[in-house]
């Protein structure tokens, strides 16, 4: 099944037709090891493969504590204006952002893509679920590939803003441009991804979700 991301609006006008819950699933921070911090550039930014073999994942949890931000809603909202994805950025919660990587020496999470860490565990647990192939789509549905699991363990196989979904449409996971999270879908009410860092979606969750009551 695909379902294209939503651009805007809330969340579950677009996938409520289709799944039962859809939660929102937070990209980590990354700390890296012996990747320079110089690599994390656009012209050189490291593979899949490269942050997955060299930096810890940093829960937005622990930066909630670390950066001394209130709520979610506000490193949401720092991320955004960190990467230009607001029409009004808000520059005190981007300052205490860049203060707390530069503190901390994190990377921030990679926006509009299934972040690395989350993208295995979700691959892994799908596996024990017993599903074997998924199928991957570019961010349109224009180009769909049925793909083995243990193909997409090794290899960075998904486009950027692309989506996943089990061979049965049971399960969905699709990634939104100007985010640092991506949305998580299935047709089940109980939370089978238990090691996602994620929070369920209600009927008032918007796209730019940190910008509104969620």
């Amino acid at each position: 099944m695909f379902v294209q991301t939503p651009n805007g609006d809330k969340i579950l006008d677009t996938y409520s037709k289709h799944f039962l819950s859809v939660w929102v699933v937070l990209s980590p921070f990354l700390r890296p090891q012996a990747l320079p911090f110089e690599r994390f550039r656009p012209a050189t930014y490291p593979t899949r493969n490269e942050i997955l073999a060299d930096c810890e994942p940093v829960t937005w949890a622990e930066v909630l504590d670390a950066g001394g931000f209130k709520t979610l809603s506000d490193i949401d909202v720092a991320l955004r204006s960190y990467i230009h994805g607001l029409t009004q950025p808000n520059q005190s919660l981007k300052d205490q952002l860049i203060k707390m990587i530069e503190v901390q020496k994190l990377i921030p999470p990679d926006e509009g893509s299934f972040a690395p860490h989350n993208e295995r565990k979700f691959l892994l647990r799908l596996k024990e679920l017993g599903h074997s192939h998924v199928l991957v789509s570019d961010e349109f549905g224009d180009q769909t590939k049925r793909k083995a699991i243990d193909e997409m363990l090794a290899e960075d196989s998904v486009p950027p803003h692309g989506v996943i979904s089990t061979e049965d449409g049971s399960i969905l996971v699709g990634s939104h441009w100007d985010s640092c999270c991506s949305f998580l879908c299935t047709k089940e009410r109980d939370d089978r991804f238990g090691e996602l860092e994620k929070f369920l979606c209600s009927k008032m969750t918007e796209v730019y979700w940190g910008l509104y009551p969620i």
